[in-house]
């Protein structure tokens, strides 16, 4: 049986290649790979390149029409990312970027609070966190903050500072719940609500397992890849 993902890296033990070894129909190969007997039955790729390499394998799967997930957009900038979509575009295949902070234990917990009104009218969304460095931790910041809004007009500031955590608080009429991702990768999250107690919730996350496991089921199912990170334009 041909593979129906390939996964492209020269680094086996980075998280990315950790996350997908023991994946089924997955082939990892070197980014310079000859990948064109696989083209009749691959249906996506997973690129975890960076620098030159990246921009030259990327080019090469838009040519042949490989939809694509890239770990990562270090080193891109506006007009890149913005030349990337417009190609897989014109070519109508599905292209996004791995990373996403909604896949961390604590954020998914955050967004099922937000959802269910349990803090009564959201008034205001903060975010806690050191100084953004490069264009990738910016777009990160935003696709977890319009993902927990989902269009709600509710306020939200960026507060950066000198620390290790990365925190969100969300402050509604009945009370206040914070999701943060500690340095360690442990997840925690508080909810304080009116007359009750707090509650403190704590988990490991592994969240390139679970994003991993999402875009191959999003791949092998033929559908949209709604909760991976799109490559704005």
């Amino acid at each position: 049986m041909k593979p129906e993902i390939l996964f492209f890296t020269h680094n086996p033990e980075s998280p990315c290649a950790q996350a997908v070894r023991q994946r089924e129909d997955v082939l990892t190969l070197r980014p310079e790979d000859d990948f064109s007997a696989y083209l009749a039955e691959v249906k996506a790729a997973i690129v975890d390149v960076e620098g030159e390499e990246r921009g030259t394998l990327l080019k090469a799967l838009l040519k042949e029409k490989v939809p694509f997930a890239v770990n990562g957009l270090s080193g891109e900038t506006p007009d890149s990312l913005k030349k990337l979509c417009a190609a897989a575009k014109r070519r109508h295949i599905q292209v996004c970027w791995l990373g996403s902070l909604r896949f961390e234990w604590a954020m998914a917990r955050f967004k099922e609070l937000l959802t269910s009104g349990v803090l009564g009218q959201l008034q205001e969304l903060r975010l806690v966190k050191a100084p953004a460095e490069g264009i990738f931790e910016r777009l990160k910041d935003e696709d977890l903050l319009n993902w927990l809004l989902l269009g709600n007009e509710t306020a939200y500031y960026y507060d950066e500072v000198e620390t290790d955590d990365y925190a969100v608080t969300a402050i509604g009429a009945r009370g206040t719940a914070t999701a943060c991702i500690h340095a360690d990768g442990t997840n925690e999250v508080k909810v304080e609500l009116a007359d009750e107690p707090i509650r403190v919730m704590k988990e490991q996350s592994h969240p390139r397992d679970a994003e991993i496991g999402y875009f191959l089921f999003a791949v092998r199912g033929g559908k949209p890849w709604t909760m991976m990170g799109k490559v704005p334009n």
